[in-house]
């Protein structure tokens, strides 16, 4: 029997026995959590940063594990100029969802990981208002409403210090 065949009579018997197979699901990408989506053709870049960064791999396990998160990774040309990425965060009940916004780049290590990090802040209930009101805190009100914390800064710095370190050496 040929192979074509053989996948025809595959979905036929599981249709009829009544088991779907979710087409995103067959094809997911195995390196990111099922709720991270992808807008754009980043899958690669957003690979080599798992592969080479153990602390983007942990962010991710953190993702992943987050009951009633969805978190969509888009390319944003339009980006403010204030802002080299962003992550626009809207609650719903229990339910979370992320849009995180980079710029058109070929490195997105650390821009990526920070935002990740702000993410998992939102997981951890992290009132940024209150926090930003307190001296040593680490968080920043940067302009109305929208906070800065040392905590992302710094995870993305060591992101991106993981994926340099974790470089495969050039070829000569």
């Amino acid at each position: 029997m040929r192979v074509e065949s053989w996948v025809g009579v595959m979905a036929v018997l599981l249709a009829l026995s009544g088991v779907t197979i979710d087409a995103e699901q067959e094809c997911r990408r195995s390196f990111l959590p099922a709720n991270v989506h992808l807008l754009h053709d980043i899958e690669r870049p957003l690979q080599r940063i798992y592969e080479r960064a153990p602390s983007f791999r942990v962010q991710c396990d953190r993702i992943a594990a987050a009951g009633g998160l969805r978190v969509t990774v888009r390319i944003d040309p339009l980006i403010p100029s204030r802002c080299r990425a962003f992550t626009v965060v809207r609650r719903s009940g229990r339910r979370i969802l992320a849009d995180v916004h980079l710029p058109p780049s070929s490195d997105h290590a650390e821009m990526l990981a920070h935002e990740f990090e702000h993410i998992i802040e939102q997981i951890e209930g992290l009132d940024l208002k209150k926090l930003a009101r307190l001296k040593g805190s680490g968080v920043y009100e940067v302009e109305y409403a929208v906070f800065e914390t040392d905590r992302a800064q710094s995870a993305g710095r060591v992101v991106k210090a993981e994926v340099r370190q974790n470089a495969a050496p050039a070829a000569d």
